[in-house]
Formats: C-alpha cells, structure tokens, sequence
C-alpha cells in the first residue's frame, strides 16, 4: 500500500468528494439488496418487535430476555473492540495464542459486521487513507460530503447499504488476514451468525418456554446485535466528527469521556496516531474510559496474548508536540507566532531529546533485566549440579549497573517532567498573550 522508493506517490484526493448521496452510483456505487434489505428489517424488527416481545413474554422470561440481550452486545462489542480490531487490523500483540482466536471468533459473531477478515480489512484501509491522503478508498469515511449530516449518515450506517468499488488496496488488506482460523470464519460466515444469532436463542428459548419462548428470545438476540453495531459504528461517525482535539494525520478527535464503543472513541485521535498501540490514549489519562485496554491487559496477564505494542515516550511526545504547535500557530495572531515560535521550537527540542533518552534508558534496564533472568537460570543449574557458580561475579556487576541505571531513570523522569511542563508552559504564556491582543 505503499510506494516503492522509485514510484511516484498517489495524488492526495481534495475533499468534500460528493454533494449529494445519489452522486455515488456515478462512483461506481451499488446497493448492496441483501445486505440492505437484513439491516432494515433487523432495525425494525428491534424497534417495534421487541417491545411487543417484552409485552406478550411468559411470566419471568423478561429477565432472561433483558440478560440475553446484555450479554449479546457485550460479547460482540468487546469481540469487535479487542480482536477485530486492536489484535487483528493493527497487530497490538505480536503473539495471540490459539484460544484467544477461538473465544474471540465464537464472540464476534454477535455483533454481525461482516467477517473478522472482512472488518479487519476494512478498518485497515480506513487507517491507510491518513498516510496515503486517498480518501475515496475509506470505506466508512465521515468527510466524503459537504454537509454534516450526510456525513454522519454515510459513516454511521449508510456505508453498509452499498456495495463498493473493488481496489487492489483491499485486495491486498483482505488477503493479508490469513490465519486458519479467521479464514474458517469467513468461509462459513453467514452459516454461523445463523447459528448464534438466530438458532441458539430460538432453542434456549423452546426450552424455556416453547415456541413464545423461542422468539422472545429471538428478538432479544436481535437488540443485541443492533446495539453492537451501533456501538462500534459511533466511532466511525461520531468521534470524526466531534470532539476536543483533532489527529495530527486523521480527522478523527480525542473525546476523552465517549464510553459507548468501549473505549475506541475515547483518545479516538491518539489512535489514529499510532494505530499499532494496545492503548487507545497517551499519558495518564489514556488509561481512563479504555476497557479495551484492561481486556488485553487481561488476556496477557493469563498468558493469552505477549509482546504488546505500543509507542513510545519519544513518538507520544512528537506526536503531541506537533499537534500542539500545529494548534497554536493556527489561533495565533502573526506577531505573537513570531515572537514565540523559536521559543515553543527549543521547549519542544528539549522534550524530544528527555523523551529519547528515557526510550534508550527502557531499553537498557529491559536488557539487563534479561541478562539477569538468564544469569539466574544458569546459577540455578550450577546449584542443582552442586558446582561452584562461577557466575557470582557476573551477578554482583548485573545488580550493580542496574542499581545504577536507576538512579539514572529517576533523573531522566525528571528531565522528561520537566520538558513536557516547559512546554505546556509556554503554550499557556502564547494563549495568554493572544487574548491580552484580542
């Protein structure tokens, strides 16, 4: 998806790309009538039919109904959230062990949005279009039309309604996703949303009560999964749309305190960032509203998941740095940029080279701490053979150089301390100078 060296780089597409939603058959557009005809009918059916099986339900089975339904849409969000997308479009783990696959594959079929292949390829491409500025590619783009309201329409929900126009980018992203068992999963695909969504709940439903019981349950299966796909679709609407700050590469905005999609809107813009991170946010308060992230913290605490990826202190502070900077410049008046732009520049640098130097420390203690985990095993073996171990020595320098490495570490979090708040500091002294002139 990228250019070779020798290439020349793709135009960036301008937007808006469209004024009115029937330009898109021009496009090369079509309604998809299957899909189509299943999302309107599933959306009325939840609309005006579940009601109507809360109110004729057997005595008791409401509370099995309301339970079933929380359950649906809690597995199928976390399932969409966790694996779909963090494990799977972004690769946040570098190992995912075989059971996970198998929960996770069994649970995403409750919020029916399309195979883990399909999706995962998808929402890769809606990433690539932030470097690639190939903006007719997103499939589920909040910046397509001049209006707002058809932007949140086609992001939200509309996009599903219509077939695309096939590109060699998804091609290629869909091909990628190639372990067995997603592959299983998308070649019995439509068989197995039958399975979970239709003809399990209908059974536990017979069982419980007969055929009323049957499709109580039914159509408490089917709120599930529209409130799962509207939970994961905010976030292709709402958080590109609205919010406190914009990406430094994407339109999409941190939020900070959207709950709904179990943590992706929340920091949406940090993510666009660096998609790779296990995390939805930088910083402290990254760690707020991300249940996702608990979920994976979770799955490598029992062995689960490893190797999690994430950015680092350097890439969190360019990332923030510039999108600060890019900020200020623009609500600045000419001559208060002027005079503070070297200024904000050195502060910056002056982060930068704190953050660098944490990074080189982290990397340092992780080896020691390596080299001391392997040390450790081999003095175990020496004790067992009942030898002398002559790695005593070795043990003394490895505890003293990471003795001292942290004393090091405690200064180089001081420095970082310090450069991030001179820089804040003096965006605050920018912002006020502007207003003293306004």
């Amino acid at each position: 998806m990228t250019s070779s060296p020798t290439s020349h780089p793709k135009p960036k597409i301008q937007l808006p790309l469209y004024r009115r939603f029937v330009d898109l058959f021009d496009a090369g557009f079509s309604i998809d009538w299957g899909i189509g005809s299943f999302l309107v009918i599933s959306h009325l059916a939840a609309l005006l039919l579940t009601p109507v099986a809360y109110l004729f339900a057997p005595e008791g089975l409401w509370q099995v109904m309301l339970a079933w339904t929380l359950i649906h849409f809690f597995l199928g969000a976390l399932a969409t959230t966790v694996y779909a997308h963090r494990l799977i479009a972004h690769g946040a783990a570098n190992e995912i062990r075989q059971p996970t696959h198998v929960f996770f594959l069994i649970a995403q079929l409750f919020s029916v949005q399309g195979s883990v292949r399909r999706w995962s390829a998808q929402h890769v491409i809606h990433h690539a279009v932030d470097k690639t500025g190939q903006h007719h590619l997103d499939p589920y783009s909040a910046t397509w039309f001049d209006t707002q309201w058809r932007n949140f329409m086609w992001s939200h929900m509309l996009t599903f309604l219509f077939n695309h126009p096939p590109s060699a980018e998804f091609d290629a992203a869909f091909k990628a996703k190639s372990h067995p068992a997603i592959l299983w999963q998308d070649k019995y695909y439509l068989w197995l949303i039958i399975a979970a969504n239709f003809v399990l709940p209908m059974v536990l439903g017979m069982a419980l009560a007969g055929w009323q019981g049957a499709l109580c349950l039914m159509m408490a299966s089917v709120a599930g999964f529209v409130l799962a796909q509207h939970n994961t679709w905010t976030v292709n609407s709402v958080t590109h749309m609205w919010g406190f700050k914009s990406g430094l590469l994407s339109s999409a905005k941190n939020n900070y305190i959207w709950l709904g999609p179990l943590g992706e809107g929340n920091h949406h813009a940090d993510h666009h960032d660096y998609p790779r991170d296990f995390r939805n946010g930088f910083g402290w308060s990254g760690w707020l509203l991300d249940p996702t992230r608990y979920a994976i913290l979770l799955l490598r605490a029992v062995g689960l998941v490893r190797g999690l990826n994430h950015a680092s202190r350097l890439q969190e502070a360019k990332i923030i740095t510039q999108r600060n900077v890019r900020d200020s410049e623009a609500a600045s008046a000419s001559a208060i940029w002027q005079q503070w732009e070297a200024t904000l520049s050195a502060v910056s640098d002056e982060w930068l080279a704190a953050a660098k130097a944490w990074d080189q420390f982290k990397l340092e203690q992780q080896r020691l701490k390596q080299q001391i985990r392997e040390l450790g095993a081999e003095r175990m073996a020496a004790a067992r053979e009942r030898v002398g171990s002559a790695q005593d020595d070795l043990a003394r320098e490895l505890n003293l150089r990471m003795a001292a490495l942290r004393e090091e570490m405690q200064s180089a979090r001081q420095r970082l301390r310090a450069g991030r708040e001179a820089f804040f500091g003096a965006l605050s002294e920018i912002r006020e100078a502007n207003l003293a002139i306004a």
